[in-house]
């Protein structure tokens, strides 16, 4: 008989309740012990963290809930030695839309896009107009540039805009608002820099426009534009992230290249920072603590007189345009003159009073964005517009390195200043390995070798020569003597030898970066032997020590050093470090120094009523001036007297720098090199120069195939450098013609009438305002077409 025979079925009933509330009340315990082993968990994972990144968490709490902020600095302004601005801070006006405050409604929110698209010309939308570009875009060249870009995994976009097959447009008001709708809160940029009116109209409809604001933002302006671009630069992004560590933040712009670039750390200022506390959007509540302001820039007061540099920028300009315009008087043709270059320098300071390089650029191109096709078509110029070619610029420089050839040689004895020696149009050398074999001889030959007499058909020559006519006539032969040694009919010239002679161009300031404040600087070249054998891996040569004599073979200089090299002779053998800079002045007008012993601590000069120095550090404390090391002294009237540095003092007797400088002055007169042209005698400033021409054979010059064969003269650079006055040298100029041929025809030119432009006499004297007209006319004078003597314009000159 079966259990539930004997139960009643209400016992079934209970045990099989009793049975279930025990199963569950089992499962209601496990949960529990499983909640309360989770939050001991919990509880031991808040515990572990307070204990071991308590501190790490507690800051970055702190750091979602606190924010520092940046405000810029105002950049240093950068002016002429008298004043005038060459880089400023102009206001330019950027539209923004913030995307966290416009409208919810599509409608008003389409309204505002409409209107603003109205008044900056940026359009709401542009897909159709991208579509209808992409449908009339050649269907092979598309295909063929997606593949390109899925090769080189580049943005498709951006591949067919740079091939040109498909344009890409510039971006619309809702592409630029979707892209940054992640920082809601942030202003997007619509578009930069509108006009005045423009940015009034909508600041003032800003009500009507929720969202939308006009933020002033400082550009750069340059006021003097491509006549200074080389030396005042210009600003652009960051170029790379190890900016980010110097303070900058990634949308700050930096200087890139000219004085911009290399006096940043000066023009930059220190950045304003306040302290303030946001919510979980990001947006500022309270500030907190108080505000540290910004501090401005120094500003840059240049050695560069825009005056001269405005005219012999002209100057230049209009002998490159000439030249081109002429026949050359050797080959008949006309030849290809894109590239010079003018340096005037203080001959008692080192002071950069101008310098010019041709091709040159518009900086203001640069203020806001640096612009692709622009830059593009500057880069790939073969004449490199970006190129400071006044002092990057190495070039052969021909018989003006003839200066420092005989300063060498008479300091070593190899000749006196009287000693004459026989200058044929050509001497013939033995080899020296095989020296009775003439077929193995080396002829040189002066320049005047290439003249010859139309009557009787015989090359030129010198005759005979000594250090001051050698000088004058620039005689080649001379200087070959002189520099590699001479052993023939009974005449003998010890050798000087390049060791020698590169010793001395050294002093001169070439071979080496003399450091002027500017990028790029080149050192030029100044051989020796060990230079020949390390890089040709061939011996020196007398035929090696003959064409260095004469400024060619392996000698290369930049415009700056030639006017160094000469700035050596006229102020008696002083080789001054070159600036560009003649002072800095913070924002209270006063004079910005640094000693040496704490170059990270400025010091600040100004006069007293007396005009003597008040010297004071940063927090405005009185500086005994025998507390530092600085000279620093002001003129009667208040202004800054810069305080030239001596790089080195020429070991060149003063007896032999005069008779260099005799020769230079001869140069000047009839018989000389440049003698043939009228200089500032007439109004009473007398003048010595040394002409150049030297040969070469470049990469330009072999992609236009105008290298000759041996044998045959090569094409030729253009050089002449002078000072002024002789008997009191206050300035010294250089000038360059690339591929311009001859110094003395169309060098010289340059330099003489920089020099009038200096002096202000001729064109270049001021003209007095009439009584019907108060106000001071400036005035651009003409070139005016140098004199020459008909008799000896067909005589080519070094």
């Amino acid at each position: 008989m079966s259990r539930m025979g004997w139960e009643r079925p209400e016992d079934w009933e209970e045990q099989e309740q009793f049975e279930s509330e025990t199963g569950l009340r089992g499962r209601l315990y496990f949960f529990r012990l499983v909640i309360v082993v989770i939050i001991g968990l919990l509880l031991f994972r808040v515990i572990w963290l307070q204990q071991t990144q308590g501190e790490e968490l507690t800051a970055a709490a702190g750091d979602n809930q606190f924010a520092t902020l940046q405000s810029d600095a105002p950049r240093g302004v950068i002016f002429d030695r008298t004043g005038l601005p060459l880089a400023e801070n102009i206001p330019s006006f950027n539209v923004t839309i913030t995307p966290a405050f416009l409208p919810d409604d599509d409608a008003a929110r389409q309204a505002i896009f409409e209107r603003l698209s109205f008044l900056t010309g940026v359009p709401v939308t542009n897909t159709v107009q991208q579509r209808e570009l992409a449908r009339q875009a050649n269907p092979y060249n598309t295909a063929v540039n997606r593949q390109l870009a899925t090769l080189y995994n580049e943005p498709i976009t951006k591949t067919l805009d740079l091939a040109g097959v498909v344009p890409q447009l510039p971006d619309s008001i809702n592409t630029i608002v979707d892209r940054f709708s992640f920082a809601e809160n942030l202003p997007a940029e619509i578009v930069a820099n509108v006009p005045y009116t423009i940015a009034q109209v909508i600041e003032q409809e800003s009500v009507y426009m929720p969202g939308v604001r006009v933020i002033p933002e400082p550009i750069r302006n340059y006021p003097s534009g491509e006549l200074t671009s080389h030396i005042v630069g210009f600003m652009g992004p960051l170029p790379d992230e190890s900016y980010l560590d110097q303070g900058y933040a990634r949308d700050d712009r930096v200087g890139l290249f000219g004085v911009e670039s290399s006096l940043e750390t000066f023009l930059k200022g220190v950045k304003g920072q306040r302290e303030v506390e946001v919510d979980w959007r990001g947006r500022e509540v309270r500030q907190i603590g108080v505000e540290t302001p910004p501090q401005a820039g120094y500003n840059l007061h240049l050695s560069i007189d825009m005056a001269l540099q405005q005219a012999a920028f002209e100057i230049l300009q209009a002998q490159m345009e000439r030249r081109e315009a002429t026949r050359d008087s050797r080959t008949g043709e006309f030849v290809e003159v894109q590239s010079g270059a003018v340096v005037a320098l203080n001959a008692k300071t080192g002071e950069v009073l101008s310098m010019v390089s041709l091709p040159t650029f518009d900086n203001n191109r640069f203020a806001t964005e640096i612009p692709v096709e622009y830059y593009l078509g500057l880069a790939r110029s073969d004449y490199q517009p970006l190129f400071n070619h006044a002092i990057g610029g190495q070039y052969p420089p021909g018989s003006v390195f003839k200066v420092v050839t005989g300063a060498a040689a008479l300091q070593e004895g190899i000749v006196s200043p009287n000693r004459f020696l026989d200058t044929p149009g050509s001497i013939v050398i033995p080899n020296r390995f095989a020296p009775n074999d003439p077929g193995r001889a080396q002829q040189f030959v002066c320049w005047i070798w290439n003249t010859i007499d139309p009557e009787t058909g015989q090359r030129g020559e010198h005759g005979s020569m000594n250090m001051y006519r050698a000088l004058a006539e620039s005689c080649d032969i001379y200087f070959y003597k002189v520099a590699g040694g001479f052993d023939q009919d009974g005449e003998v010239v010890d050798v000087l030898g390049i060791d020698r002679l590169s010793r001395y161009a050294n002093q001169f300031g070439m071979g080496r970066v003399q450091g002027v404040e500017l990028p790029a600087e080149a050192p030029g070249n100044i051989p020796t032997q060990a230079y020949k054998r390390t890089n040709f891996g061939e011996p020196w040569s007398t035929g090696d020590d003959y064409n260095s004599a004469i400024g060619q073979g392996f000698v290369t200089a930049t415009p700056l050093q030639i006017a160094q090299m000469v700035a050596v002779i006229a102020n008696g053998g002083f080789l001054y470090r070159p600036t560009v800079v003649n002072h800095m002045t913070n924002d209270k007008g006063e004079v910005v120094l640094f000693d040496e012993a704490n170059p990270d601590r400025p010091i600040f000069a100004s006069p007293d009523e007396n005009n003597n120095p008040v010297l004071r550090d940063a927090d405005g404390n009185i500086i005994d001036p025998e507390d530092v090391n600085i000279s620093v002294s002001f003129d009667e009237n208040g202004e800054y007297i810069y305080q030239p540095e001596v790089l080195n003092v020429l070991e060149v007797d003063r007896e032999y720098l005069d008779v260099i400088a005799e020769g230079m002055f001869l140069v000047n007169q009839e018989g000389g090199t440049g003698g043939f042209m009228t200089w500032l005698d007439e109004w009473g400033i007398t003048t010595a120069g040394k002409t150049g021409t030297a040969e070469f054979c470049d990469n330009i010059a072999l992609k236009r195939d105008w290298c000759k064969g041996p044998g045959e003269i090569q094409p030729t650079h253009a050089w002449y450098v002078g000072y002024a006055p002789y008997d009191d040298p206050e300035i010294v100029v250089a000038a360059f013609l690339y591929h311009g041929g001859e110094g003395s025809e169309w060098a010289a030119p340059v330099v003489r009438d920089v020099m009038k432009a200096y002096f202000q006499v001729d064109q270049y004297a001021p003209v007095e305002p009439t009584p019907e007209d108060s106000s001071e006319p400036v005035i651009i004078p003409e070139f005016v077409e140098p004199a020459t003597d008909e008799s000896t314009s067909e005589t080519t000159t070094p």
